[in-house]
């Protein structure tokens, strides 16, 4: 009886965790998805250069292409 109770608070521990782990990377995704939509907004207001747009949107999109693995 022991070692039921033993391996179902292990699947329901691991079972929490993964879905906040998982939950965590979607917001994650989400909120790199929205600060690309602010800096085309900030480019076209003329509030970052083309260069500054360029490095940063390069460094977002490495950290969506890490994220999704």
């Amino acid at each position: 009886m022991k070692k039921l109770i033993l391996i179902t608070s292990v699947f329901a521990i691991v079972s929490c965790n993964t879905k906040y782990r998982v939950s965590s990377i979607e917001s994650a995704r989400e909120n790199i998805e929205d600060y690309i939509e602010w800096m085309n907004e900030d480019l076209f207001q003329g509030n970052i250069t083309q260069e500054e747009y360029d490095l940063m949107k390069e460094t977002y999109e490495e950290t969506l292409t890490l994220l999704n693995k």
